[in-house]
């Protein structure tokens, strides 16, 4: 008579070779189903216009590049306003300093950090810095806490 564990054991083998083989099919038809094409490196958006100064103006005119996604989803979301807000004074001196364009990247990046759970000032301040070095914590502040009262306010 032959043991019920004798059979298990002859048949062990084909067993873990046909599971071995049967993983390894389905992880290669993931892999391939789920990857993602070469040529696409970076993620775009449209670069919706917005009025600055009464003439429709994209994030790309306005800065004088093609902006990060960042910041293009930034000015397609609140760039409608960036006009009247930084013409406004809310900014302060350094805002008048570095003239309109920054002042509106700046603006619209405290709104992108400020919207983004668990980032704080000090993120923006180090974003900030990226592009103006010279910006004191006092130059910035205005910067964050206008543009969240009253360019991107939060909404509860």
């Amino acid at each position: 008579m032959v043991e019920p564990i004798d059979v298990i054991m002859k048949a062990l083998p084909a067993i873990l070779a046909s599971v071995v083989i049967v993983g390894v099919v389905a992880v290669g038809a993931y892999l391939v189903i789920h990857k993602s094409p070469q040529a696409e490196t970076s993620r775009t958006l449209a670069d919706t216009p917005a009025v600055i100064d009464g003439q429709p103006t994209t994030c790309a005119e306005l800065f004088g590049e093609a902006c990060s996604f960042d910041l293009q989803t930034e000015y397609n979301q609140w760039g409608h306003a960036i006009d009247s807000f930084v013409h406004s004074g809310v900014l302060g001196p350094y805002a008048r300093s570095v003239g309109f364009a920054p002042a509106a990247k700046l603006s619209l990046q405290a709104c992108g950090v400020s919207s983004t759970a668990g980032r704080t000032v000090f993120d923006f301040n180090d974003l900030a810095l990226t592009d103006h070095p010279d910006a004191s914590t006092t130059d910035l502040f205005p910067f964050w806490n206008a543009s969240r009262q009253f360019l991107c306010p939060a909404v509860p």
